[in-house]
């Protein structure tokens, strides 16, 4: 799906807000049309269910919330990574903050608001090679599922020598836009267990119906110290 943004965006229009430094669209900012197409067609298909409400859905999986928990330092001292073979992403659901991806800089900001919540949620995840995202929210629990929408930050940053213009910037725009889209649906989260011992994450709307296109992507995941952290936030 990247790449194929990619290719797509190379003829886009450069949006005018790019600086060498973090910057917030301003209010009269008007996204691009291939942009803003591609980041609604997208949302749509990931928000299409895939099927209907199981029995206890909610309780389906593990509550990964009290599996973190069980771990020695719990919550603040662990965080859940992805496997070799996937893109970067590094987890924490307890207190302190993420590291920031090694030779990186913050490209753009999307406004954010307070969130309630149970849970505090920190995520930093590659999107590409150029690019990655870092969030902060919160998130309530339901059984084994973590419920949420929005975010309190969310930025987008950009590998150090990195063109910041051109394809690199609409796909960041495009990103951003389905973030944005995304953030004004809830949306829960169950972890499962693998026969391997790993876990895989699985997307819902808050009445159980599952979201597959939302997981298409989805990596196998393992809880690892957060001291180790750094170590997988490498371009």
């Amino acid at each position: 799906m990247l790449r194929l943004l990619s290719i797509v965006l190379i003829l886009a229009p450069t949006p005018a807000f790019a600086t060498d430094t973090t910057e917030t669209p301003p209010a009269d900012f008007v996204p691009p049309d291939v942009a803003v197409g591609l980041a609604d067609t997208i949302v749509a298909d990931m928000l299409t269910p895939g099927g209907p409400v199981a029995a206890d859905w909610q309780k389906q999986g593990i509550d990964l919330i009290a599996r973190i928990s069980a771990v020695p330092g719990g919550l603040d001292s662990n965080a859940v990574v992805t496997e070799p073979g996937g893109n970067p992403s590094v987890n924490l659901y307890g207190a302190g903050a993420l590291p920031m991806p090694s030779d990186t800089k913050s490209l753009l900001d999307l406004p954010g608001r307070p969130m309630s919540g149970d849970t505090h949620w920190q995520s930093v995840t590659q999107l590409d090679d150029e690019l990655w995202m870092r969030s902060r929210t919160r998130v309530t629990r339901r059984e084994n599922a973590l419920c949420g929408y929005g975010w309190e930050t969310f930025t987008i940053l950009a590998v150090s020598d990195a063109p910041l213009f051109g394809e690199p910037l609409m796909l960041a725009l495009v990103h951003a836009l389905v973030a944005e889209r995304l953030g004004r649906t809830q949306i829960c989260v169950i972890a499962f267990e693998q026969p391997d011992g790993t876990l895989i994450k699985r997307s819902f709307l808050p009445d159980g119906r599952p979201l597959p296109k939302m997981d298409e992507q989805a990596k196998p995941i393992r809880i690892r110290p957060l001291a180790d952290a750094a170590a997988f936030l490498k371009p």
